[in-house]
């Protein structure tokens, strides 16, 4: 049971609301985008900075989305996400619950709507992305008798993949309605069966779909990131041994760096998903305070993140070539570049 009360220490502390942001000084940001550090695929990425809270909160920063160029971040034991620019300028505050008690986990955006993980009451939240208005929330399973547990949430066609970590599943839930096919919030799938030897999951935390359609899954309990396709057939595991081995892995998110080596195999083997063409995946360890890098395959590359203390969620801002990291002992955002 140790690992339980690891995961009640890592996901959940108490939190002050009311507390306004420091934001990231401009001639920061500014010389962040002068940079130009072509990092290397086997090279980390440059640290830049933090951005912390200000006026001695307790705010602790867990999940990030990206929008448009803007950076969301939500908080643990809060209703609160706040919206800032390009610049990391703060713009704008939403409160999903109207302060009512709430926890937001995970966040999804689709360009209208704002879907939102509520690890207090294992709903998911469904709000107008321009007011923060909400809209709905749905969680209970179609028997009407069990509830989902909503950690994480990754939206993908219409899909938004949620880690379940009462079931130990990943529930697949419907966000567009569609004449006698399905509903918004209807249940599509939940996988893996629990009847499936060998690709249980423990405590699913996180979720990250890649370009060739595999579903990445951080799994705290079992310490590993399994890889499965989108409607439910594991496909692999990632590296867990030596400096690969993770103790409680978070948020994966990849960036633009192609293998070397993968990218040369790309060139002799059938590779119709392209998935050798593709970027590091940067998975979050809470527990260990780094990030671990792996290539589009599972294998290990590099860990970074020396300044970190209690990392949780991450963004690649593959354009910017910036990564965001929530830091929740920190109570800040780390910043990087590669």
């Amino acid at each position: 049971m140790r690992w339980r009360w690891l995961m009640v220490y890592v996901l959940l502390g108490a939190s002050a609301l009311g507390v306004t942001l420091a934001p990231l000084t401009q001639s920061l940001m500014e010389r962040a985008a002068a940079m130009t550090v072509q990092t290397a695929f086997d090279q980390p990425p440059v640290f830049i900075g933090m951005q912390t809270i200000a006026e001695n909160g307790d705010l602790k920063p867990f999940a990030l989305a990206l929008h448009d160029g803007k950076l969301l971040v939500s908080y643990l034991s809060s209703d609160r996400v706040d919206e800032f620019s390009d610049r990391l300028k703060h713009l704008r505050t939403l409160h999903l619950r109207e302060k009512a008690p709430a926890s937001i986990t995970g966040l999804a955006l689709d360009g209208e709507r704002l879907y939102a993980a509520d690890f207090k009451s294992g709903d998911l939240l469904v709000a107008d992305y321009k007011t923060g208005r909400l809209l709905q929330s749905f969680g209970w399973l179609p028997d009407r008798k069990a509830q989902i547990k909503a950690l994480g949430i990754t939206l993908r066609a219409d899909n938004l993949y949620v880690t379940d970590v009462a079931s130990g599943q990943i529930r697949v839930i419907s966000t567009t309605t569609v004449d006698k096919v399905r509903e918004e919030g209807e249940l599509i799938l939940s996988f893996p069966d629990r009847a499936a030897k060998g690709v249980q999951l423990g405590y699913p935390t996180w979720t990250m779909v890649t370009p060739d359609g595999r579903l990445l899954i951080s799994d705290a309990r079992t310490r590993e990131v399994k890889a499965f396709t989108c409607s439910g057939r594991f496909a692999h595991l990632f590296d867990k041994e030596g400096m690969a081995a993770l103790k409680t892995p978070m948020g994966i998110a990849m960036d633009d760096l192609r293998s070397p080596e993968l990218a040369a195999e790309a060139k002799k083997v059938f590779d119709p998903s392209g998935v050798r063409e593709q970027g590091r995946i940067h998975v979050v360890d809470a527990a260990l305070g780094r990030v671990k890098v792996f290539n589009a395959l599972g294998k290990y590359v590099l860990t970074y993140g020396g300044e970190l203390r209690q990392p949780n969620g991450i963004v690649i801002d593959q354009k910017t070539r910036l990564i965001f990291v929530s830091d929740a002992k920190l109570r800040a955002i780390a910043v990087y570049k590669y």
